[in-house]
């Protein structure tokens, strides 16, 4: 971790050009409050949904003076993975067109997103089995 002036460049989640996700990032979507994400551990662990029609969902924000312009996220499968550009000051529209798109495992090149001073990703892990686990990844920033 580095001191600029009065912000701090690096802390826990910045290593180098990327920005961990860990598993503790995800939530799970509406509509299953009564079906949380879970931690699965042994042999196979990882982030596990308990209905099979859930999405996990991470936040990612982008430090000031970079651009997202990578996400990775690993799992034991390939499943569907779209990457929003999203504000804080507005509805988030995960219908919309998202800044990239690919699978689990490979890693998806998304439209480059400048950091703004309202602006996030969201993470969208589509899942379509209680049996699948999503371990963790990385979003890949680069100067504006």
């Amino acid at each position: 971790m580095k001191w600029i002036g009065r912000r701090v460049i690096g802390g826990d989640r910045i290593y180098g050009s990327t920005i961990k996700i860990l598993p503790s990032d995800f939530m799970v979507n509406d509509d299953v409050a009564d079906k949380p994400l879970h931690f699965k551990d042994g042999s196979t662990s990882g982030v596990q949904i308990s209905d099979a029609g859930s999405e996990m969902i991470a936040f990612v924000s982008i430090p000031e003076g970079m651009k997202a312009t990578h996400v990775d996220v690993w799992a034991n499968g390939n499943r569907t993975v779209n990457v929003h550009e999203l504000e804080v000051d507005d509805t988030h529209d995960f219908t919309g067109t998202p800044a990239g798109t690919g699978a689990c495992n490979t890693q998806i090149d998304i439209t480059d997103v400048d950091s703004t001073a309202t602006n996030f990703l969201g993470i969208v892990v589509v899942a379509t089995a209680t049996s699948q686990r999503t371990y963790g990844g990385v979003v890949t920033i680069a100067p504006q």
